[in-house]
């Protein structure tokens, strides 16, 4: 597929915003403007499907003719790092996993697709020319995913490690809804286990 120099200019300024947002204003800003840039994105998607009568979708990874052969290494990263991080909250007493962690896992993982369909398809895929080693472009992607997650020291860590490791494991085994569900568990696992965040009480307290 060719590059989208436009559609990469688009989402970069779009991905950046959101921590300069949540600096000079609050997280509760930069959900909302989440919400903005998540449905921008979402139109623009909408019409890219449309103009190409959705042919487009397998090659966003939007299929599955391949999940089956997919979603072993997904969710083999999944469990391994899963149990790490389990272990970590055991240890500085995050657990056990309240109530809201089960609620979350449930609508994580389509906010898991949604991030990575962002990430894989509209920057990583778009920088194929620009950046052609696979190792480098996986760091590039990472880094721009950890920019996204400040001013939180232990999120941006963690998208960094996150962002390096999905890019590079796309690459080989291109399947979204496999990605983002991995996406979804591992970081409704993060909430709880290492922030020590109620994330589903937080996000319902959004809407009260």
């Amino acid at each position: 597929m060719k590059p989208q120099y436009g559609e990469l200019m688009f989402m970069l300024i779009i991905g950046l915003l959101q921590p300069a947002i949540e600096i000079l204003w609050s997280s509760r800003i930069s959900t909302y403007y989440n919400g903005i840039a998540a449905v921008l994105v979402l139109g623009y998607v909408f019409v890219r499907i449309l103009r190409t009568g959705g042919s487009i979708l397998p090659l966003w990874g939007l299929r599955f003719d391949n999940f089956r052969h997919c979603l072993f290494p997904y969710l083999a990263l999944t469990a391994l790092t899963g149990v790490a991080v389990y272990a970590y909250g055991w240890f500085v007493g995050h657990t056990p996993l309240p109530i809201g962690f089960w609620y979350l896992l449930v609508v994580y993982p389509m906010w898991g697709i949604a991030q990575q369909f962002v990430l894989q398809n509209f920057v990583a895929k778009n920088l194929t020319t620009l950046v052609p080693s696979l190792t480098i472009r996986s760091l590039v992607v990472a880094a721009l995913f950890a920019c996204a997650h400040i001013p939180s020291v232990e999120l941006v860590l963690v998208a960094f490690i996150a962002g390096f490791a999905f890019t590079t494991l796309y690459h080989l085994y291109p399947n979204l809804l496999a990605l983002g569900l991995a996406h979804g568990i591992l970081g409704a696992l993060l909430f709880h286990l290492v922030l020590g965040q109620d994330q589903w009480m937080i996000l319902t307290g959004y809407f009260s």
